[in-house]
């Protein structure tokens, strides 16, 4: 999780399926109407290193507004394993700008849309209103996106990209969060890190690792998404 970087013209491919079968669209979804997309960022190797966490944003689309919603390390960082630290929130108004800065790690990106109706969209967007009206600071802004720091601490499992996403996909009224105890294996997690979250709060909703929530969508019965689509290199 670094700072955003400004991008332009970049073409980035998603792969969408659903119940239609497959295709293959460029830039942006072929979706009439309002939408949420839950977007679930797989590990990736950079020089080296594996990163295994993962990470997680929503985006909301409706009317003219497309916006993505970005909480993580972004900041000083602190405490074991560096799992804790300021806490950062992005907010883009490019879609193709942040998932352009997740691609260029190598990572894969799973998009979980949910169509919505406007008041629904735009309820999420006024619940991060509520969040960004908190903030300590407006901490820089690019062209595509704008950064605040929030007055509460990143926590690893109370207060991560996982239930800062969880937390505005819920004000949609789609019931994402079904059975977490099946699903929260802590995916992502070395042994060592694993026994570190015994000292932690639970999390409200059961699911903070971003793997653990993805394989919860993807089982999820009570409110199926409506398109998935895989965005990478």
């Amino acid at each position: 999780m670094v700072q955003p970087t400004k991008t332009s013209g970049t073409k980035q491919a998603a792969k969408s399926s659903g119940a239609s079968g497959k295709t293959t669209k460029t830039n942006r979804l072929a979706v009439s109407g309002a939408f949420m997309e839950i977007l679930i960022g797989g590990p990736y190797t950079l020089k080296g290193e594996d990163h295994t966490y993962g990470h997680a944003a929503l985006r909301v689309v409706v009317d003219n507004k497309d916006i993505t919603y970005d909480f993580g390390r972004y900041g000083l960082v602190w405490g074991p394993f560096k799992s804790e630290g300021e806490g950062v929130f992005n907010v883009w108004t490019s879609f193709n700008a942040y998932i352009a800065n997740e691609n260029r790690y190598g990572r894969t990106t799973t998009g979980f849309v949910y169509y919505l109706g406007n008041k629904e969209a735009e309820a999420v967007n006024t619940y991060f209103d509520g969040v960004i009206a908190r903030k300590k600071e407006l901490r820089k802004k690019f062209p595509t996106s704008t950064r605040y720091l929030l007055p509460e601490s990143y926590q690893p499992t109370t207060n991560n990209c996982t239930t800062m996403t969880i937390g505005g996909a819920k004000v949609s009224g789609k019931a994402i969060i079904q059975n977490p105890e099946q699903y929260a294996e802590l995916r992502g997690l070395s042994w060592v890190e694993r026994q570190a979250t015994h000292t932690q709060s639970s999390p409200r909703d059961g699911i903070f690792m971003p793997a653990d929530f993805q394989a919860m969508l993807e089982g999820n019965t009570e409110a199926r998404y409506d398109k998935k689509n895989i965005y990478k290199k």
